[in-house]
């Protein structure tokens, strides 16, 4: 087994394709889910509206300051530095569903698997507002 991994790895960089698990996604592809941004629009609803607004982070500025990073970089700001009151008091969790539901509001699609918490796999997804 071992073996027929590392043929294939090998394989794919002799043709010059990178493993499936090192490809990059981008925020087009459908990286959370409906339901997983609906919980974080409540969350933003419970947390975050008495200093933001939705239409705050929906702007050219804030999909500018954002593009082309890769979405653990946004994941790290909400956790370290929000809310202001209390950073780093929200689970895990709850930042990737307010993650989700600023994906949402910039028009970015939703897709059958929820955005996890990981920070390994947001690092391999590239922020990409819609064009």
């Amino acid at each position: 087994m071992r073996s027929a991994i590392i043929r294939v790895m090998t394989g794919c960089m002799v043709a010059g394709v990178a493993p499936a698990a090192a490809q990059e996604r981008t925020t087009q592809a459908g990286v959370y889910t409906t339901a997983q941004a609906t919980r974080g629009q409540d969350t933003f609803a419970a947390i975050c509206q008495g200093c933001h607004t939705p239409a705050s982070h929906a702007t050219a500025a804030f999909t500018n300051a954002w593009r082309d990073k890769p979405l653990v970089a946004l994941f790290r700001f909400l956790s370290e530095a929000m809310p202001k009151s209390e950073p780093g008091s929200l689970t895990p969790d709850e930042y990737a569903q307010v993650l989700a539901y600023l994906l949402k509001l910039n028009g970015m699609p939703a897709g059958d698997q929820e955005l996890p918490a990981d920070t390994a796999v947001l690092q391999s997804i590239r922020f990409e507002p819609k064009k």
